[in-house]
């Protein structure tokens, strides 16, 4: 995920940095490393904490490419996504197996 999606979509929700780390429950370290494009490679639970909190779709964060750019209300972004996902056998559940289903078919009608 390209981090300025996440700084756009969190100041046209008027909050500070501060302010999504106390909603989600994400360290601002964290969200500013996101941000800043230093992680970027998020998992879909942190993503989903985000985008529950900013009161988005998480394919906000990982949709809209087409032609290399994905608009958002305040500019355009050019991106790409890679996405990698690695669970433990103890941690695979039926939510999150759901999750990822979702998450590629929505990738997958684009």
């Amino acid at each position: 995920m390209e981090g300025t999606k996440l700084k756009i979509l969190r100041e046209e929700k008027g909050l500070s940095i501060s302010q999504l780390s106390e909603l989600s429950g994400i360290s601002k370290s964290y969200l500013s490393l996101i941000e800043r494009d230093i992680q970027r490679n998020p998992s879909i639970e942190i993503l989903d904490k985000i985008a529950k909190t900013l009161n988005v779709d998480i394919d906000q964060f990982i949709k809209g490419h087409q032609d290399g750019e994905t608009k958002i209300s305040s500019g355009v972004i050019k991106g790409t996504l890679k996405l990698e996902i690695e669970l433990s056998e103890g941690q695979l559940n039926t939510q999150k197996l759901r999750k990822i289903k979702n998450l590629i078919q929505e990738l997958n009608t684009e």
